[in-house]
């Protein structure tokens, strides 16, 4: 495992369990649907949500890397994910020395 892939898993266990703690509940993670991925569904009472998690530990805005190619791919796959999902959030990760920052935007994409 390359350190970009670590820095990515850690990012979304570190999105995972900052959802976790606030009443959400993990459905799958890592969903391949057809070529594209889903990071994260979430539920969070009866509501489905699709969690796009991106990690960066460069000093980089995380939000940058959902540009207009990756919405449409995110969308393409919740449209063809098995359960329908009410909500596509984006949890943006930096990680560093001092440990790890978290923005949450829900309904982003």
């Amino acid at each position: 495992m390359n350190l970009r892939h670590k820095i990515g898993t850690l990012g979304e266990s570190l999105a995972e369990r900052f959802l976790m703690e606030r009443g959400y509940r993990l459905v799958e993670r890592n969903a391949r649907v057809g070529r594209d991925e889903l990071d994260l569904i979430m539920a969070h009472g009866s509501m489905i949500i699709a969690v796009e998690v991106k990690t960066t530990s460069n000093g980089a805005d995380p939000f940058d890397a959902v540009d207009e190619d990756k919405s449409y791919r995110i969308h393409r796959a919740v449209e063809a994910y098995r359960l329908h999902i009410a909500r596509i959030d984006v949890i943006a990760v930096t990680v560093g020395g001092r440990g790890a920052t978290i923005h949450w935007i829900q309904s982003m994409v």
